[in-house]
């Protein structure tokens, strides 16, 4: 069976913008790209979100997108929405500026074609004073808000995995660790007797669970394993297991032998992408580094054939 590679367009957003990075995966052959939102926000007079989803101007934006993307040969395979859900003490971001805009990116990734908008769970460092009964129950009903929206544009919903904050003395992140994890993620997907259930899924980010491994928490490979069929996309990095360096793979402390073995024994059938910063070694060196990631991922799907 066919293996589908993509990339995180993040990193050529500022030099090549989002047109420039669709050409970037097309040259490189790969099937598809993961495209950046949050540049996007209905506050900024300037961006196509003040707009409102019903504005003209909102649509053509994103269907011109989608079909240069089309043209090129390059599918949207996925969406990075929006990474903090939850901002203590902050009222207005937690029930209008974030459900806002998540919305927004629900709707824009169904006019691009994306199946899928990756969204993360509230993190400590927004949220370091909160006890453990509010982070879970914040973040539950962060994404019960948007659910609605997922399933009337057919698109999933991704809950992304985390690990731990080096900016809080290499603390856990709360939701770094799997049990907490595993729990919001089962008490999200049970809402209304489970009926958001095929709009809601995981993202495996390998980086961030290399990062609560020191912890005691699973490895990435392991992480996969235990979430199972729940796996729906990747954010595919490496980091030294302290910082969270978004590094191409094999540079860091990731198995990804173990890793790629794990997304088979699931059935993994989504994309490989790399979430990887391309400017790593050189901003004038991010076409080169993306290509070796790329023939990275080719080599070792080649050893699960």
């Amino acid at each position: 069976m066919e293996k589908f590679i993509s990339i995180s367009n993040n990193s050529f957003l500022r030099s090549y913008g989002v047109y420039g990075s669709i050409d970037i995966a097309h040259n490189l052959g790969v099937n598809g790209i993961d495209l950046y939102l949050q540049i996007y926000d209905y506050k900024d007079s300037n961006s196509v979100y003040s707009f409102g989803a019903d504005d003209n101007r909102f649509i053509k934006h994103f269907e011109d997108i989608k079909k240069y993307a089309d043209s090129k040969g390059v599918k949207i395979c996925q969406t990075h929405g929006r990474s903090t859900p939850v901002i203590e003490n902050d009222d207005e971001y937690n029930n209008v500026v974030f459900p806002k805009n998540a919305k927004l990116d629900l709707i824009a990734s169904r006019i691009l074609g994306s199946p899928i908008c990756v969204f993360h769970p509230a993190g400590t460092l927004s949220n370091m004073n909160s006890t453990p009964e509010e982070m879970r129950e914040k973040t539950f009903n962060a994404f019960k808000s948007i659910l609605p929206t997922a399933m009337e544009n057919g698109v999933k919903i991704a809950m992304e995995t985390v690990g731990a904050n080096h900016n809080l003395n290499d603390e856990i992140d709360f939701f770094g660790d799997f049990e907490e994890f595993f729990a919001l993620y089962n008490r999200i997907e049970a809402i209304d007797n489970y009926k958001y259930k095929d709009y809601f899924s995981c993202c495996i980010d390998t980086g961030h669970v290399n990062l609560a491994v020191k912890h005691n928490q699973p490895t990435p490979a392991e992480f996969i394993k235990k979430m199972g069929k729940r796996v729906s996309c990747l954010h595919m990095h490496d980091n030294d297991g302290y910082r969270d360096q978004h590094r191409i793979i094999s540079s860091g402390t990731i198995n990804w032998e173990d890793v790629f073995s794990a997304l088979a024994e699931i059935g993994y059938k989504g994309y490989y992408n790399t979430e990887t910063y391309f400017g790593t070694i050189s901003k004038t060196f991010m076409i080169e580094t993306a290509e070796f990631s790329v023939k990275l991922i080719r080599h070792f799907l080649s050893l699960c054939e």
